[in-house]
């Protein structure tokens, strides 16, 4: 018993409702957001003739996967003037820096492990530091919640199944087209 046309039209339009519903979830779900975190925020002592060690004194931050990434950092030191050196990605800008009493900086794009050394062994005096570390961020939200990410591959799997719905519709009556014709 064959279907009447207006049954196949309902189904078809309920699909393409729910196939332009999930493409609406997926998009949604890949609106970037963007989040400023204070990563680092430490004093620091550096003695005269002495090179920090950063795992010590807490001055190494890995940056965020799966998104783009900038850091920004604020030195105050006061007492002797001392010198920066910062290792990772895309810090051939931040070698062998003479800091006086303030100095800003920024790393963009930023990507995988910074390690920030503080150097007084040319100094004849102890110099306190004051370090803080801000990462901005941008990321879709699909990684950002574990609620979005459900989402995204909820919608994802319904816009496939309904893609493949459609493929498999369209083979079968061009099927029927190709055997009326022959």
């Amino acid at each position: 018993m064959k279907r009447p046309k207006r049954d196949v039209f309902r189904n078809n339009l309920k699909l393409s409702i729910l196939s332009l519903i999930a493409l609406s979830l997926i998009i949604i779900c890949l609106i970037p957001i963007t989040n400023t975190e204070l990563v680092i925020h430490t004093s620091v002592a550096v003695s005269p003739g002495v090179q920090d060690d950063p795992y010590n004194s807490g001055t190494v931050h890995h940056a965020r996967i799966l998104c783009k990434s900038i850091l920004s950092g604020d030195i105050t030191i006061q007492g002797e003037n001392i010198y920066l050196t910062v290792y990772g990605y895309n810090t051939q800008h931040l070698k062998h820096i003479l800091i006086e009493a303030q100095y800003r900086f920024v790393i963009n794009p930023a990507e995988d492990l910074y390690i920030f050394i503080f150097d007084n062994t040319e100094g004849q005096n102890e110099s306190l530091i004051e370090f803080k570390l801000v990462e901005k961020w941008m990321s879709p939200m699909i990684f950002m919640s574990p609620i979005f990410f459900m989402i995204g591959i909820i919608g994802g799997a319904l816009f496939l199944s309904c893609l493949i719905y459609f493929c498999i519709i369209i083979g079968i009556k061009k099927n029927k087209i190709q055997k009326k014709s022959s």
